[in-house]
């Protein structure tokens, strides 16, 4: 009897016969990088693993999120979106989304969390999803940026820095920074005592008090004995005093012809008469004791009563002779008022105004800094007088000491301008 051995299997994938019984998949196999290798009896098979198709011999990623469900497909429920990945899927929240599980997300309050970028002067409101700002009331912008809203326009270069308010450079008051700020009557100076206040829209200077002359950065005493500028009667001695001078006569019985009366205007003032100066209507000069002072007649507004004719003397107290502001028609200026409009200096005389250019403040540098929006003088970039510095109503200047011609100024310290 004639035996036939049995050939053992050929793998048409690896080219080589296998046994029976054997670990086929050690042994070396066909199977695609995404696929699993299993031992048979007498061979192998591929299976691609979950996430792929194919014959196990070729795998290809299944895209889950093209099909909702079932054993192919994603399970991306609540305000997710599907995205494939290489054998699998995730769910991604959708903006303005958090994770609640794997397959989940709820919404986010981005107001609630402070996630949120809206301005600080505007409100966050919730959405679906989002969220959105809104300026609030007073403010204008797109609720990521909000300014404030100055129904008023600020002049004199001041700036709005909250609803209806403006903050006015040094030297400017009024809600639109419209009115001068008088440091002379608001003892806002720093003159000595031998110089006077003398206000200019926007800023101040000091000059010298009459009987006072200056000398470099000093006012001294002029003697008006020497120079013939007193008003003693030619029979009286002139004494030269501090600022001023005295008449003095001797006894009535040393000299009984020396008179305290007032040479003025080429005319002899008894002592003690009152008189008004040529072509000056509303000054009373007064003789005492051989010195004759002028002064501007004396106007009580609050017990004003308006005449048949103009109060030539007292027009500020009269509302006819009053002046409304070019733009601002709720502004009006007294007679004698001035105050600044388009960089010019204007003045409210008898109900009418005139404009002129405007004076600046001197510069204690060479090189000022360029003309900004709203200026109409030119300023160092250290301003020993913080002339055009921010303000608002009450505030309070913090600023750093200035050094001006080797002298250190505290902030907010007035001084002479030598």
């Amino acid at each position: 009897m004639c035996i036939t051995k049995k050939k053992n299997p050929f793998d048409k994938h690896t080219k080589k016969n296998v046994d029976a019984g054997d670990d086929y998949c050690s042994k070396g196999h066909a199977c695609h990088t995404n696929a699993t290798c299993l031992n048979l009896n007498t061979k192998y098979t591929c299976t691609c693993r979950p996430g792929f198709q194919g014959d196990g011999f070729h795998c290809e990623d299944i895209d889950e999120c093209t099909q909702q469900g079932g054993l192919t497909g994603n399970h991306c429920h609540l305000n997710t979106r599907c995205v494939n990945t290489s054998g699998s899927y995730v769910c991604e929240c959708l903006p303005g989304y958090r994770r609640l599980d794997k397959f989940n997300c709820v919404e986010i309050d981005e107001c609630a969390t402070g996630q949120h970028a809206c301005h600080t002067n505007a409100e966050c409101i919730n959405t679906q999803g989002s969220y959105h700002c809104r300026c609030r009331s007073g403010y204008t912008g797109n609720g990521y940026e909000c300014k404030p809203v100055c129904n008023q326009t600020c002049l004199n270069g001041g700036q709005c820095v909250a609803p209806g308010v403006c903050s006015c450079r040094v030297g400017f008051v009024g809600a639109s920074c419209e009115q001068d700020l008088d440091e002379c009557t608001t003892g806002m100076h720093g003159c000595r005592e031998t110089s006077v206040c003398v206000n200019m829209p926007g800023w101040y200077y000091c000059k010298c008090k009459p009987g006072f002359r200056t000398r470099d950065t000093d006012c001294m005493d002029i003697d008006e004995c020497r120079h013939g500028t007193h008003s003693c009667h030619p029979s009286a001695r002139c004494v030269n005093t501090e600022g001023h001078f005295e008449c003095h006569c001797p006894p009535a019985e040393e000299d009984p012809n020396c008179r305290l009366s007032c040479m003025f205007e080429d005319n002899e003032i008894p002592d003690g008469a009152k008189v008004s100066p040529q072509n000056q209507p509303c000054k009373v000069c007064t003789c005492e004791r051989g010195v004759i002072s002028c002064t501007d007649k004396p106007c009580n507004c609050s017990a004003w009563r308006g005449g048949v004719g103009r109060d030539l003397c007292c027009p500020q107290c009269d509302p006819k002779e009053s002046c409304q502001h070019q733009e601002l028609k709720h502004v009006v200026f007294q007679s004698g008022e001035q105050w600044i409009y388009q960089c010019q200096t204007c003045e409210c005389l008898y109900g009418e105004f005139d404009c002129w250019k405007l004076e600046c403040p001197p510069l204690t540098c060479s090189n000022p800094l360029p003309l900004q929006p709203g200026d109409c003088c030119p300023r160092c970039e250290d301003d020993p007088c913080n002339f055009f510095s921010n303000q608002t109503s009450g505030s309070t200047s913090t600023g750093k000491p200035c050094s001006y011609q080797g002298h250190a100024i505290a902030s907010g310290q007035t001084f002479n301008d030598p």
